[in-house]
C-alpha cells in the first residue's frame, strides 16, 4: 500500500511540473504538394463564315477578306487558214508548208486566293502543252499533250520596304504585253517580240525564282525585280550550274484619271541571263497558230548559237483615252560571244524589233489601267450579249477593232535569222466579261534569211472562241 501511494505522489509531482512550464511542440508538417494542373488546351480558332461572290469568277471569301478562295479555268480554241509562196515553204532554210488547222490553244485550270490576309497564292496548270520526243522530228503522230505549271507561287504581302515578295514559278517582270493577262489579249497572239525574248522562250512565259514588287508615290511609280533559274522547259524544271537570270522592271504613271479613263504609262525592263547549256536560239512562230508548238512553222530562226551571256532590254508604253487604247514596245536582244555551233565567234550579236498597236471600241467601252500591277485590266462590256424571253435583244456585248504593226530583225554580222514585217488586223466581240470571239487577219513578209530565195508573204486568217471563269 505504501508503495502504491509513493508512485501516485511521484506522478502528481510530474503533472504539477508540466502544468507550470510551456510545452514546445514541433512545427506542423506541410501537407504534400498537389500536382500542378495541366495547361489549358488552346482555344480552336473561331469559325469563319464565307460568302460567295462573282467577280469575273466565283470567289468564296470572308467578310474582312482575310481569306479568299477561287477555282477557275480557261479555254481557247483556234482555227487557222494560210497561203504562202512555194519558195518560202519549200526552199532550203524556208518555213516548211503552212497547213490549215484547228487547235486548242490553251486549256487551263487554276486555284488562287488569300490566306490569313498576308499571303496570296496561285497554282495553274496548262493541259495543252505540245511535247515531242527529244532528238526526233516532230510529227502529228509523235506529239502529245502533257500538263505543266504556269503560275505556281505564294506572295508575302506588306513586307517592309520591298512591298511584296513572290516565290515560285511566275512571270518575270519583263514586257507589258507579256505581263498582260492571256485572258485579255487584244490579238490571238502576242507580237513577234514575245518569241524573240529569251525571258519567255518555250516555258509558257513562266520561270522559277523569287521576286519583289511594290508601288510608290500613290501608285504612280512601280518597281519590280527578281532572281530566277534560267530554263526553257514547260514543266518548271531546269538543271545546270550557273544558269541564272536577273530581271527588273520600272515605270511611272504620269497621267492617271480613272473617272475619265485617261492614263499614260512609261516603263522599261532589263534582264541579264546566263545561257542554258551555254547556248541561245532565237526563233519566232507565226502570229496565227494551227497546231501544238512542236508542229508550228518557224518563220525566223537564228539557229543554235554558242554564247557566254545574254542581255535583254525593253521599253514600253501604254495609254488609254476614252474608247481608244494604244500600246508599243521596243526590244533589244544582245548575245555575247555569239557564234554558230562549230563556227567562228562573231562577238556580240544584236537582234531587235518593235511593235505598235491601236484598239478602239465601237460600242463605247474603255480599257482601264491597273496601277497595282502596271498592266491593263480585262474588258467589261457595257451590256452583255443576250435575249429576253420573248426574243428581244438585251445587249450586244462589246465590239473592238485592233491593228498592230510589228518588226523584228534577227540578222547581225554573219548570223542571218531573217527579218519580219507584220501587220495584224483584229475584230474582237466580247459577249460578256468572260467570253469572247476573236477574228484576226495577219500579213507577214519575211526576207533577209540565210537563203535569200526563201522569202515571201504569209497571209493568215485566225479565229478564236474563248471563255474563262
Amino acid at each position: 500500500m505504501s508503495r502504491f501511494i509513493g508512485s501516485l505522489a511521484a506522478a502528481l509531482a510530474a503533472v504539477s511540473v508540466a502544468v507550470g512550464q510551456t510545452t514546445v511542440l514541433p512545427p506542423p508538417v506541410d501537407p504534400p504538394a498537389l500536382p500542378a494542373a495541366a495547361p489549358a488546351a488552346p482555344s480552336p480558332p473561331p469559325a469563319r463564315t464565307f460568302e460567295a461572290v462573282w467577280n469575273n469568277g466565283l470567289f468564296f471569301q470572308t467578310k474582312d477578306k482575310d481569306f479568299v478562295f477561287h477555282v477557275g479555268g480557261a479555254v481557247q480554241y483556234d482555227g487557222a487558214w494560210y497561203t504562202a509562196p512555194a519558195a518560202l515553204e519549200k526552199f532550203p532554210g524556208g518555213t516548211g508548208p503552212f497547213n490549215d488547222g484547228v487547235n486548242q490553244r490553251r486549256g487551263r485550270l487554276r486555284a488562287d486566293g488569300t490566306l490569313y490576309k498576308n499571303v496570296d497564292f496561285a497554282v495553274e496548270y496548262e493541259f495543252f502543252n505540245g511535247v515531242a520526243p527529244v532528238g526526233v522530228t516532230a510529227t502529228p503522230a509523235n506529239v502529245f499533250n502533257s500538263p505543266g505549271p504556269t503560275d505556281a507561287w505564294i506572295t508575302l504581302k506588306n513586307v517592309p520596304l520591298v512591298g511584296n515578295v513572290r516565290i515560285g514559278n511566275q512571270k518575270e517582270p519583263f514586257s507589258l504585253e507579256h505581263l498582260d493577262n492571256y485572258r485579255a489579249l487584244e490579238f490571238l497572239e502576242r507580237s513577234v517580240l514575245f518569241d524573240a525574248s529569251q525571258a519567255t522562250r518555250f516555258n509558257n512565259g513562266f520561270t522559277p525564282g523569287i521576286s519583289a514588287f511594290r508601288n510608290w508615290a500613290d501608285d504612280r511609280i512601280y518597281t519590280a525585280g527578281g532572281f530566277f533559274k534560267n530554263e526553257s522547259d514547260t514543266f518548271g524544271f531546269g538543271v545546270g550550274d550557273g544558269n541564272y537570270a536577273t530581271t527588273g522592271r520600272v515605270g511611272i504613271l504620269p497621267v492617271y484619271d480613272p473617272e475619265s479613263n485617261v492614263s499614260l504609262w512609261l516603263g522599261g525592263a532589263m534582264s541579264y541571263r546566263n545561257p542554258v547549256n551555254g547556248q541561245v536560239r532565237v526563233n519566232v512562230r507565226d502570229n496565227v497558230r494551227n497546231a501544238p508548238f512542236p508542229l508550228l512553222n518557224l518563220i525566223a530562226d537564228t539557229g543554235v548559237l554558242n554564247a557566254s551571256s545574254q542581255s535583254l532590254y525593253n521599253l514600253e508604253t501604254g495609254a488609254a483615252i476614252g474608247p481608244v487604247t494604244v500600246q508599243a514596245e521596243y526590244l533589244a536582244n544582245l548575245v555575247r560571244n555569239a557564234g554558230p555551233v562549230g563556227g567562228a565567234t562573231v562577238g556580240t550579236a544584236v537582234f531587235q524589233g518593235f511593235y505598235a498597236e491601236t484598239m478602239v471600241f465601237l460600242t463605247g467601252e474603255r480599257r482601264t489601267w491597273n496601277p497595282k500591277a502596271a498592266v491593263f485590266n480585262r474588258v467589261q462590256p457595257l451590256t452583255n450579249f443576250g435575249f429576253s424571253g420573248d426574243g428581244t435583244p438585251t445587249g450586244i456585248g462589246a465590239w473592238e477593232l485592233a491593228v498592230r504593226y510589228s518588226y523584228l530583225d534577227l540578222t547581225d554580222k554573219t548570223i542571218a535569222g531573217g527579218r519580219l514585217n507584220s501587220v495584224t488586223l483584229g475584230l474582237n466581240w466580247y459577249l460578256n466579261a468572260n467570253a469572247k470571239l476573236q477574228f484576226n487577219y495577219d500579213y507577214t513578209y519575211r526576207d533577209n534569211a540565210a537563203n535569200p530565195f526563201a522569202k515571201g508573204e504569209i497571209h493568215a486568217v485566225g479565229t478564236r472562241m474563248a471563255f474563262d471563269f
